[in-house]
């Protein structure tokens, strides 16, 4: 890419952060003089990739949005804008999410080297369920299911990906609101662990056999997680969870068969539900007899405190894996490990 549309890149990201009044973030990870430059924007991304790379050298993994950051207000910084130009692999997920990449993937001189995860998973509209708190929320269709270029959840990595982006751009225009979350479900996440297999060894095919046996240890360990999870659900009296907080999790409750009720949508901003939501939730969780009530990672659970005091249930973290804080990365926390604390919470 020439220097000048470099520049012209900066300088419409730098009018757009002005503009926005948004924070800008550090990259988490230096590129250096890596061999292999990766970009992604989320954690599930970043883990993903540093699972199926352990103990190649050579490789520098960025994760553009910070642990601890609100991925939804992010704006990246020019440094970041070159680093992604820069990236032999960028990987982000897509949607609403994200709409600050469409700016900066029209101006990439490869886009080959982009994975945009919501192409190679199956899709779904996001939905409302009675009681939720839609005083901010536009009115959208739900519930329906929007068919991708994915496979099945077995995935072979001796095959090639059927994946384009002739393929992607088909799915890119649509005016239905789809729930971004899908690495909440286990099944997706080990669908995108393949695929980003597949894309390592088409970089870096002198590795292909130790991306391969990596790929196949952590799909094996988030088969783990998901066997286990469909034991504990299947043991359940009330297939039914209750969380006092948004439900970024849409993905895992239809993978398992678990019905929710919430105070918001996935992708909603707020965080005081309304008198009538809680309402709602008191009194759901005395007519069903349900003793857990579910607040999110990085989120006050003072609603969920509220609604135990008058229920007697008790509240427990439920982690989306959407972000982590700066001491889960500086620790190296995996998306294994906070769906084993999921499985944990739900035995309960």
């Amino acid at each position: 890419m020439k220097m000048k549309k470099i520049l012209t890149i900066i300088l419409s990201i730098i009018v757009a952060v002005s503009f926005n009044g948004c924070k800008a973030t550090q990259n988490t990870e230096p590129q250096d003089d890596a061999r292999i430059k990766i970009v992604t924007t989320l954690f599930p991304y970043y883990d993903f990739v540093r699972a199926v790379t352990k103990e190649v050298d050579g490789i520098s993994i960025t994760m553009t949005v910070a642990p601890g950051q609100d991925s939804h207000s992010f704006e990246p910084t020019p440094k970041d804008i070159i680093k992604i130009e820069n990236a032999d692999l960028f990987i982000y997920n897509g949607g609403t999410l994200e709409t600050w990449v469409d700016s900066v993937l029209g101006a990439l001189s490869n886009d080959e080297q982009v994975m945009r995860m919501m192409d190679y998973v199956d899709v779904m509209e996001e939905e409302t369920v009675e009681g939720m708190d839609l005083r901010y929320e536009h009115s959208h269709d739900h519930s329906e299911e929007m068919h991708s270029h994915s496979e099945e959840s077995e995935h072979s990595y001796d095959e090639e990906s059927e994946h384009s982006h002739d393929e992607e751009s088909e799915h890119s225009h649509d005016d239905k609101e789809y729930d971004e979350h899908i690495w909440t479900s286990p099944v997706n996440a080990m669908k995108m662990v393949g695929y980003i297999c597949d894309e390592m060894i088409k970089i870096d095919p002198e590795n292909a056999e130790i991306y391969k046996a990596n790929a196949d240890e952590y799909i094996g360990k988030i088969q783990n997680i998901d066997t286990q999870i469909r034991k504990i659900v299947n043991k359940m009296d009330k297939k039914e969870i209750i969380f006092a907080d948004k439900f970024p999790l849409l993905y895992f409750a239809k993978e398992y068969g678990l019905s929710y009720y919430a105070a918001f949508p996935g992708c909603a901003e707020d965080t005081e539900p309304s008198a009538r939501t809680i309402a709602f939730l008191i009194d759901k969780i005395n007519e069903d007899k349900i003793n857990k009530v579910y607040y999110l990672e990085l989120s006050s659970k003072a609603v969920a405190n509220t609604i135990c005091e008058d229920t007697g249930a008790k509240a427990y973290e439920f982690n989306s894996c959407h972000n982590i804080t700066e001491k889960q990365f500086q620790s190296g926390v995996t998306y294994v490990d906070l769906m084993t604390k999921n499985l944990e919470v739900l035995k309960k």
